[in-house]
């Protein structure tokens, strides 16, 4: 889901390259002779495939190469809104009550049919705590999932959950037999996966590429382009250069600190979008020296928000106050309530002066040692670390900042074992603003493959977010949620960095309607040649 780019995203929470799989050939794409049809195309990947099965591969770079070949029963538009995919129709009869009718005529790349059961038992995967889901967090409320009917399938909610409704739209639905032949072995090189989408996958290379070829029996209208290698190179120059030579198609994940020089090159288009991604500081709660409350608004005095959006975001992005964009409210409040409230969060404006103040205030007013993990696929994280850890000298603190594997990266934050300091990404799934709040914040996520990373426990934060997650007024979830992030704001268990802006590269010749939803829908399909 993720979120976390990081989760690799970098996200999620990336940057990524591709390189021509033909040495000679004139371009990444071919055309063949069929009007408006684009025989190959080769895209840069960002960041590394974790899998091809998303419950155990939960970032948004795995979504990214997921999504071109595995569809959910709802999806996104381009402004958040929900439409149908695998169910035809959806509805809510009750606030504890979806109900989702299964599209027919659908089938997995094998030839089989799309079923209820198919359906319900991805779903129960997706919900699984025991099988290690990295989403069962969107599942919590969940009491039942049942095929109530041929080509219904019922889902039952122990409590109102106003931002559930969005959780089917991050799920994949695989075929159910093929998973339970391959277990844990389902969405791994030697398996790879069964789902319905225009696009089967043909090969998986950790760390090189995934390739995809266009699905005959395809549901849904056939894509232009019958061909793809998708390729992960993880050094933004490197990505740069594949596009100037002609090498890649496109990009999604343009690093915001080269966005200008991809806008250079000819033949290429540069499409923005607000990404609805916060990149920010997450701090161990539950262990010293981040159990001080002193030394965390110490960091958030140190951090030189501006300074950053201006020389890492190149100014593709602004400074966050709190969690949730102000574009991410969706139907919960208007843009008008939004920025008012946005105006009267409390502020850590960059100040040495300030920041030692509340060192002083501390336990450790000397300062202490730390070190700040950061993914190599997010070497704008690496930026903002470094300049924090610069400032940070002057307040007496050393914060050592270490460029990891993504995978290893991962691999520490869903163990959730010393997680300490933890500069992050965090992609939203669904536009609503309890997102970030809910399962970063409760209590109940402070462990294993979940999202508090602070190990952030407050009976008065778990309150706020179960007054809106219980209501279905808006107003009531509004007042809430805007109360929820008054009261993080002053506690600073996380230091919100930026929002920033998303970028695809394109070549000219190429058409695609871009926008902040494309991750978990099928975008290669929505290529065209112009």
């Amino acid at each position: 889901m993720l979120r976390w780019f990081s989760r690799k995203r970098v996200v999620l929470v990336c940057a990524g390259v591709a390189i021509a799989v033909a040495a000679g050939a004139a371009g990444a794409a071919t055309r063949s002779s069929s009007a408006g049809e684009i025989g190959k195309l080769t895209w840069a990947l960002g960041a590394s495939v974790r899998g091809l099965e998303y419950t155990h591969s939960a970032d948004s770079g795995s979504a990214t190469v997921i999504s071109v070949g595995c569809e959910t029963l709802v999806r996104f538009d381009k402004n958040g809104g929900l439409q149908p995919a695998l169910a035809d129709s959806f509805s809510t009869p009750n606030a504890t009550t979806y109900v989702y009718h299964v599209r027919k005529g659908v089938k997995f790349w094998d030839g089989k049919p799309l079923t209820t059961a198919d359906v319900v038992y991805s779903l129960e995967q997706a919900a699984s705590k025991t099988t290690g889901s990295q989403i069962a967090a969107f599942y919590t409320t969940v009491s039942s999932i049942k095929a109530t009917g041929p080509s219904t399938v019922t889902i039952k909610l122990s409590a109102p959950d106003p931002y559930f409704r969005y959780s089917p739209a991050v799920t994949y639905i695989l075929e159910k037999a093929f998973w339970q032949k391959n277990g844990k072995n389902t969405g791994t090189p030697g398996t790879l996966t069964m789902c319905t989408g225009p696009y089967r996958f043909t090969k998986f290379v950790p760390d090189d590429r995934v390739e995809a070829t266009r699905f005959s029996g395809y549901w849904g209208k056939k894509p232009a382009v019958k061909d793809v290698v998708l390729r992960t190179i993880t050094n933004d120059a490197t990505r740069l250069l594949a596009m100037r030579s002609g090498d890649i198609d496109g990009s999604f994940r343009i690093s915001q600190d080269q966005i200008d020089q991809w806008k250079q090159l000819s033949g290429v288009a540069i499409k923005l979008a607000p990404e609805l991604r916060t990149a920010y500081l997450s701090l161990d709660t539950s262990a010293a020296p981040w159990d001080d409350v002193h030394v965390r608004r110490a960091l958030a005095y140190s951090l030189d928000k501006v300074g950053l959006v201006r020389s890492v975001l190149r100014g593709y992005g602004q400074t966050a106050p709190v969690m949730p964009p102000p574009e991410q409210w969706g139907d919960v409040a208007t843009q008008k309530y939004v920025a008012k409230l946005y105006k009267s969060f409390p502020k850590y404006p960059f100040s040495i002066a300030k920041a030692k103040s509340e060192l002083a205030k501390s336990k450790y007013p000397n300062g202490f040692t730390a070190t700040l993990p950061y993914p190599d696929s997010q070497q704008t994280l690496g930026k903002a670390a470094l300049s924090l850890a610069q400032n940070l000298k002057d307040i007496g603190v050393t914060l050592n900042v270490k460029q990891v594997t993504t995978d290893d990266w991962f691999a520490g934050l869903f163990a959730h074992k010393d997680l300490g300091a933890q500069i992050i990404s965090w992609g939203v799934d669904y536009p609503d603003p309890a997102d970030a709040l809910h399962f970063i914040y409760d209590s109940q996520y402070a462990t294993a493959n979940a999202f508090n990373t602070a190990n952030y426990k407050s009976s008065k934060m778990d309150k706020l977010l179960k007054i809106q997650q219980d209501s279905v007024v808006s107003k009531v979830r509004a007042d809430s949620i805007a109360n929820a992030l008054k009261f993080t704001a002053q506690d600073v268990p996380y230091i919100p960095i930026w929002y920033q802006q998303v970028a695809m590269a394109l070549k000219s010749k190429y058409a695609y309607d871009f926008g902040t939803w494309y991750l978990y829908t099928p975008w290669l399909a929505g290529i065209t040649a112009k």
